[in-house]
This record gives structure tokens, C-alpha cells and sequence, in this order.
């Protein structure tokens, strides 16, 4: 889109051509933009997020444009239609993230060129591999407050949910936050249930205006469900063989969008990389899930064993990537694909840090998309 933007000393208009024109008067005043504006809105809801930012400084017009709902929703559907990956390496008490393209159709000739997406400094060294880092869990003696980013898709808004849990019988506290402008304000939400957050990552997630996240109730592991509309909530059963291995606190269950449903994966399950095992949740109400193996061959299983479990596509294709510590200058993703049954592994350029810094923890995340709502 470098092209959309040209300057000249008597102002700036937006060409397709990426020829300059120039204008008597400053894009500010000028009331009849040469390009419609549902067209602008369409050309624009194609680009980055970033490229966003960026234009909406050109000009007053076209801020207003990216403000409108009617933008911001058009920009959210097409980003859903192209979802990204999420790369992030963690080097002296910085965490970089890096964002690249998620290929429809990869083949062992494909690669992924990773731009950086945003670098974050903390004050103190937490470490990417803390639960409190990404999920916004702290753990104070027998007090467990953990807090989870939700998205309502009716009021289409961000929501903030904060809960304090106890392990000595102590009741619990829950939280509401509404990201909008304005003044902001915790508001107390009721919850009959007497459950404790599981202290790990990778266990909470968004799908369809619905958060879920592991919590203990009583003895048993349990899926909370928070409606972030509603703003109720439920929770559904698991089973032993889904639980098998969790008694110790440092393991956890692995939740993820599977198609549009929540899916779980237990490595514990997968008999060292000899296979892998799915759980897709296919009635809530009923706790009912369907169970998906997959058998890899002698050969797979030597290469499965030296990679981790990501994720599934919109399309089926199950996501690997190396686990932490990989050489950053060999980074890859490795698809299996179910149909045909073979594994694909695409290769990640871009990523840079800093020459002589060693042991980068790494993550992988995938379906991301990109929202202007906080813009």
C-alpha cells in the first residue's frame, strides 16, 4: 500500500496508480476524495492492522473512515479469512513477536517470511514460560487470582474477567471489566461455583463469544465456561482418560478452536509421539466429546518426539513446531495433513534477536487475527 500514499508540498490525495497528484488544497479540506469511499472502505479492509495505524494520521477523513463500525467490521471478517501466525522469542527480559501468513495449502517447497509484529520490555524478569505472563494468573500463598481477555460478539467489545480463588475454602471473587471508552469499572458478576484456575499456559481460550479455561472442582478437572455476553457461568465434565497423567500440578490440558469447537489435548494421551489424541467438545450441555486418534508411523513418531502440538487450522491440518530452544536461525512449522496422512514442515525467515543472546524461549500461535476495536 506504499503506493496509496504520495506527498507533494501542496497536499496529499490517494492515487492507485502510485503517481503523484497534486492538489491546491490539503487532504484536511478536501471535501471529494477522487476515490469513493465503499471503495476506500473495501481497498482498506485488505491491509494490516499496522498500515491502519498509519493511515489514519494522513488525515482526518481518514480516520473517520477506519472509525466507523461498519469498518471496523468489514476489517474483522477479512482478517478472519486470512489468519496468521504468532511467533514470540523472549531474550533478556524482552518478549519479541513476530507475525507471518498462514499458508491454505503448504508444501515442503513453502516458506514464511515473519515480520515484527510488537516488542515488549518487563520490568522484571517473569519469563515467557510463567503462567503469569500470557494468562494473567498470580499465585499469593493459598490465593490464586488469574485474569482472561474474552470477546463479546453481540456487543462486539472486549471484556476483562478477573476471579480470586482460595484453596483453604475462602470465597471466591469474579470480575467484570468492559474495554470501552470512558471510565473504566470492575463490576462483581455472581458464579455458583466453588472452582480454582489451573496454573499453567495454553489453558484458556475464546471460541464464538465464549471463554474457556481448566479450573479443579473439588477433585475433578473441569472446563469453566464464562459466557462473555451473558457474563454466566457453567462448566462441563471431563473424563479419567482425558485426565490421565494430570495429579501432578504442572501438567494441564491443552485447549484449542478445533473447527469452531473446543478442542483439548492431553500429551500424556499420545504414548511418547507414538500417535496423537484429540478431544472435541460436540455437546456442552450433555458433556459430551468425541475422541480423534491419530497413528503415526515408526518414521513420523522419530520426528514427532522433537516437536509440540500447536494447534488446528480452519481447514483440519494439524500444527507442530519445535519445542523451546530451537536455533532461532532453523525455526519451522510442521503440518500434518489427515487426509493424506504425511507431515509437511515449512521453514520461518525473519526472526531476528540480538547477535550473542542464547537460549530464546519460543511459542507458536495460530489463528490469529487482527481487530481494530482497540485502535
Amino acid at each position: 500500500m506504499k503506493n496509496m500514499e504520495q506527498q507533494s508540498s501542496k497536499g496529499l490525495v490517494l492515487t492507485t496508480s502510485g503517481h503523484e497528484t497534486q492538489s491546491a488544497n490539503s487532504v484536511k479540506e478536501y471535501s471529494d476524495p477522487p476515490i469513493p469511499d465503499d471503495l476506500l472502505t473495501e481497498i482498506f479492509s485488505r491491509v494490516p492492522a499496522k498500515s491502519i495505524a498509519r493511515f489514519r494520521c494522513v488525515s482526518k477523513f481518514l480516520a473517520s473512515i477506519f472509525c466507523r463500525p461498519d469498518f471496523t467490521d468489514l476489517f474483522l471478517t477479512m482478517s478472519l479469512t486470512r489468519p496468521r501466525f504468532l511467533f514470540a522469542l523472549e531474550a533478556d527480559k524482552t518478549l519479541f513477536l513476530y507475525s507471518a501468513h498462514q499458508p491454505h495449502n503448504p508444501n515442503d517447497n513453502s516458506s514464511l517470511v515473519a515480520t515484527p509484529y510488537q516488542t515488549l520490555i518487563f520490568p522484571e524478569y517473569i519469563g515467557f514460560d510463567n503462567p503469569r505472563t500470557l494468562c494473567g494468573k498470580h499465585l499469593t500463598q493459598a490465593v490464586i487470582a488469574a485474569t482472561y481477555l474474552g470477546y463479546d460478539r453481540i456487543g462486539k467489545r472486549f471484556k476483562v474477567l478477573r476471579m480470586t480463588s482460595s484453596r483453604d475454602g475462602r470465597p471466591n471473587t469474579h470480575q467484570v471489566l468492559t474495554l470501552e471508552s470512558g471510565k473504566l469499572l470492575w463490576r462483581m458478576v455472581e458464579c455458583k461455583f466453588h472452582f480454582v484456575p489451573t496454573l499453567a499456559l495454553a489453558t484458556h481460550i475464546c471460541i464464538n463469544g465464549v471463554l474457556y479455561f481448566e479450573a479443579k472442582l473439588g477433585k475433578s478437572t473441569v472446563i469453566v465456561c464464562f459466557d462473555v455476553t451473558s457474563e454466566k457461568f457453567g462448566f462441563i465434565n471431563t473424563n479419567e482418560d482425558m485426565e490421565q497423567g494430570l495429579a501432578c500440578e504442572l501438567k494441564s490440558l491443552e485447549l484449542f478452536n478445533y473447527k469452531g469447537k473446543l478442542g483439548i489435548h492431553n500429551k500424556e494421551n499420545d504414548l511418547y509421539g507414538k500417535r496423537l489424541v484429540l478431544w472435541v467438545l460436540e455437546d456442552a450441555g450433555n458433556h459430551k466429546w468425541s475422541k480423534n486418534v491419530y497413528v503415526f508411523s515408526p518414521l513420523d513418531e522419530k520426528m514427532v518426539k522433537h516437536i509440540k502440538f500447536v494447534g488446528v487450522t480452519g481447514r483440519g491440518d494439524i500444527v507442530y513446531s519445535p519445542r523451546p530452544f530451537h536455533p532461532v536461525n532453523w525455526y519451522f512449522v510442521v503440518f500434518y495433513k489427515v487426509e493424506s496422512k504425511t507431515f509437511t514442515r515449512v521453514k520461518v525467515e525473519g526472526l531476528e534477536v540480538e547477535e550473542g543472546e542464547k537460549n530464546h524461549f519460543k511459542n507458536t500461535l495460530i489463528g490469529y487475527v487482527e481487530n481494530l476495536e482497540f485502535m
